[in-house]
């Protein structure tokens, strides 16, 4: 638990930042751009995040076990065939892929943003693409190896990088400036990765990375993960598109903004744990396929942290939002209040599902990895799409949490089977406590009472962080906390 809490410390940390960086960005681009061009901006990214994906066959996480693997047994040589091979075979892909996008910007245009005349948007989305695959494959190695100071360094840099580009090609060029600062951010992050990649990988390790032939090994190995993992991940990224673009089809731009800002808090807050479940805690399980008593632990020690950091404090942002939104965004934005009740009792549920299913890509278990995404993202889609007519664009939140906790369920019932999976009987009683707990303080978020929408949701939230002082001694390492929460 130890190593657990220093790690997800530091990971915690780099999340941390990049949400203040985050929160800074979202607010330039707010501020310039307005709801529109918030939600024109987003699609922009939700196509990005598409390419990238089919560009890294959805085994960018594929890849990262791979490298622990090899790095965990000191095999240089085999180090060395897969950055090679996974840069020249994912690399050719985005190359592809960038052409084809500027080949067909019109209709692509027309497709993703409901006009043609942003085929400029579509240009700049393809040529950042050219830097992100490279990028991300440096992040992963980086994490694959251990190396979690210099992975947060370079998520760090380039969120920074990405601030003030924002700030000044938006200013200067609206949205068609803020889409340029995407390729700015991602270009830079690409030399410092290459940069930390050869410090703490390459050198050290006295790897020879030169051209040459594609390992057919390796390619088989990557290939194979690519099968699951890019439906997985494509997916994700297709769903995310589409349900963005049918927002912007029924009711424009604007309403697509407002869904950003719950779309992006829940993100940003849920992805302070998420980049530890994959960053820390894939690689880790990876390591311990022989010891699945250890990999339970792992496991509930996560769904620990989920339920004494993240409910709480998903309530808190939902009962304090009408002084975080003026100030992360404009005052304009409050419009999302619902979207955001519905959106972030969707993270909580998520980041529940994903405690469980670290272990899958370690075990190889590739074929629930498939259903279990399939299901969510696709019935997210359907469910958004069948509802927009009926709820307007709050569907999509909603939709978000039913497929969330569908998704859940499902999950669990397979572990349970197939895997082993319990949970301990302390996270139960969390569980107990929580669950209604939470529930209770979401709906009652969702009015605007002060005292019953606001005042009530908050003391629940108080009762637990008490309640469970003894369990953030343990997290944050602090013993007089620890000691203060066994007097309790």
């Amino acid at each position: 638990m130890s190593e657990l809490a220093r790690s997800v410390g530091l990971l915690s940390f780099r999340q941390a930042v990049l949400v203040v960086l985050g929160a800074a960005r979202a607010k330039v681009a707010a501020s310039l751009l307005g709801p529109a061009g918030t939600g024109l901006l987003a699609q922009a990214a939700s196509l990005l995040d598409l390419l990238r994906q089919v560009s890294m066959l959805g085994s960018a996480n594929g890849f990262l076990k791979i490298v622990a693997e090899r790095y965990g047994r000191d095999d240089r040589t085999g180090l060395e065939r897969l950055l090679v091979t996974a840069l020249a075979l994912f690399g050719s892909l985005a190359l592809v892929l960038a052409a084809a996008s500027v080949a067909l910007a019109p209709r692509l245009a027309r497709w993703v943003f409901d006009d043609p005349g942003y085929a400029p948007l579509v240009v700049l989305v393809a040529v950042t693409l050219l830097f992100v695959v490279p990028k991300t494959l440096s992040a992963r190695v980086l994490s694959g190896s251990l190396h979690f100071r210099s992975y947060v360094q370079l998520a760090v840099v380039e969120s920074l990088v990405a601030l003030v580009a924002m700030a000044a090609l938006a200013w200067r060029l609206g949205l068609t400036g803020a889409v340029a600062a995407l390729v700015v951010a991602e270009a830079a992050a690409l030399l410092l990765g290459v940069m930390l990649v050869r410090r703490h990988v390459v050198v050290p390790q006295r790897l020879r990375l030169r051209p040459a032939a594609a390992d057919a090994d390796t390619v088989r190995k990557l290939v194979r993960y690519a099968g699951a993992l890019a439906l997985t991940s494509v997916a994700a990224a297709g769903s995310t598109l589409l349900v963005r673009g049918e927002i912007i089809r029924a009711y424009g731009s604007e309403a697509n903004g407002f869904y950003q800002v719950a779309w992006q808090v829940g993100q940003n807050y849920l992805g302070i744990l998420a980049t530890s479940l994959w960053t820390y805690g894939m690689p880790k399980v990876a390591t311990k396929l022989d010891d699945p008593a250890a990999v339970l632990a792992l496991q509930n020690d996560f769904l620990r942290i989920a339920l004494v950091v993240l409910a709480p404090g998903i309530v808190a942002l939902l009962a304090t939002r009408e002084l975080w939104v003026p100030v992360l965004y404009t005052e304009v934005f409050l419009a999302a209040g619902t979207m955001l009740c519905w959106q972030l009792a969707g993270e909580l549920v998520a980041m529940m599902r994903q405690s469980m299913n670290i272990s899958l890509l370690p075990r190889e278990r590739l074929g629930f990895l498939v259903f279990q995404a399939v299901l969510y993202w696709g019935g997210w889609a359907l469910s958004s799409w069948l509802l927009l007519p009926r709820l307007g664009a709050v569907a999509v939140a909603f939709s978000y949490w039913a497929a969330n906790l569908i998704a859940l369920l499902a999950t669990y019932a397979y572990h349970r089977s197939a895997l082993g999976y319990r949970v301990r009987r302390e996270n139960v009683a969390l569980l107990a406590v929580v669950a209604p707990g939470f529930a209770l303080s979401v709906v009652l978020a969702s009015r605007d009472d002060a005292v019953v929408g606001r005042a009530v949701p908050l003391a629940l939230a108080a009762a637990w962080v008490l309640w469970n002082l003894r369990l953030y001694g343990e997290l944050l390492g602090v013993g007089r906390l620890a000691r203060r929460g066994r007097e309790r």
